[in-house]
């Protein structure tokens, strides 16, 4: 008579550790908590500044709901972001320095760290003086020659045409008629729109090349040679008085190669805006 009992029991109990174990077992569904916890993700935003009259600091917001202090060489990060595409900002950049691609979007991915990074530049205050204007886009122009010779295979000449604004658009040409690559003068050309993989990286309102330095303007930036090449240069030009004067000054250096090529205006004219 005890026996059928102790089976019943033993029935009973065996169904207990089998729902218990069914509550543990790792393919069981988990919390609506946890599953929302892994759905969240980072954003990691790096912040460099180069260039004169830099501030000391930003703010980076994060789909204008977010938003943290950052110094002009900094870093920061924004937890618990959900997947998915989120628009990252940089706020509070002066007038006189500039930055590319702002805002722009970083897609997050559930459980890993997405990245990004400002790079800015900016140029001194105010400007230099005379030319019209100053402001706080600064802007150099130039068409003309350096060297006595006509601009023919051969000869000395180095020309160029530029317009370039120092919100780092623009484009730029030079050719030098001394350097011949199968008998046609050697070429450098940055025209961001045209070629993108060409760019101005850095615009600097003054150059201590030029007797009054507030008259000058110095540039780095990438260019593409007639070869196909693609090479960093600095630009450096000095505005020392009107067109046909014989005072303006043009050099192009170009580190890479050890090649530098500079003179005085002997035709044409450089414009500090």
């Amino acid at each position: 008579m005890t026996r059928p009992m102790r089976n019943s029991v033993r029935a009973v109990l065996f169904a207990m550790l089998a729902a218990a174990s069914a509550c543990t077992d790792s393919q069981s569904p988990r919390p609506e908590a946890d599953v929302g916890l892994l759905d969240l993700g980072t954003i990691v935003v790096t912040v460099s500044t180069s260039g004169s009259d830099m501030p000391s600091g930003y703010t980076v917001t994060v789909d204008d709901s977010h938003s943290q202090s950052v110094g002009a060489n900094g870093i920061v990060t924004f937890t618990g972001l959900s997947a998915g595409d989120h628009t990252v900002g940089l706020a509070d950049v002066p007038s006189n320095c500039s930055v590319s691609d702002n805002p722009r979007t970083v897609s997050l991915i559930a459980g890993v760290v997405g990245t990004t990074g400002f790079s800015v530049g900016c140029t001194a205050s105010g400007g230099g003086g005379g030319g019209g204007g100053g402001g706080a886009t600064g802007e150099v122009i130039g068409q003309g020659q350096i060297g006595a010779g006509s601009p023919t295979p051969g000869s000395d000449a180095t020309t160029f045409d530029f317009d370039i604004r120092a919100d780092l658009t623009g484009r730029f040409t030079g050719t030098d008629y001394a350097d011949l690559h199968g008998g046609t003068p050697a070429t450098l050309t940055t025209d961001p729109v045209a070629d993108p993989a060409t760019s101005f990286k850095a615009y600097r309102n003054s150059s201590g090349a030029c007797s009054d330095p507030s008259r000058g303007v110095e540039v780095d930036a990438v260019g593409r040679e007639d070869t196909g090449s693609l090479v960093g240069y600095t630009l450096t030009v000095c505005d020392n008085g009107p067109a046909g004067s014989g005072t303006d000054f043009f050099k192009v250096f170009i580190p890479s190669e050890g090649f530098t090529v500079s003179g005085t205006v002997t035709r044409g004219d450089i414009s500090k805006q």
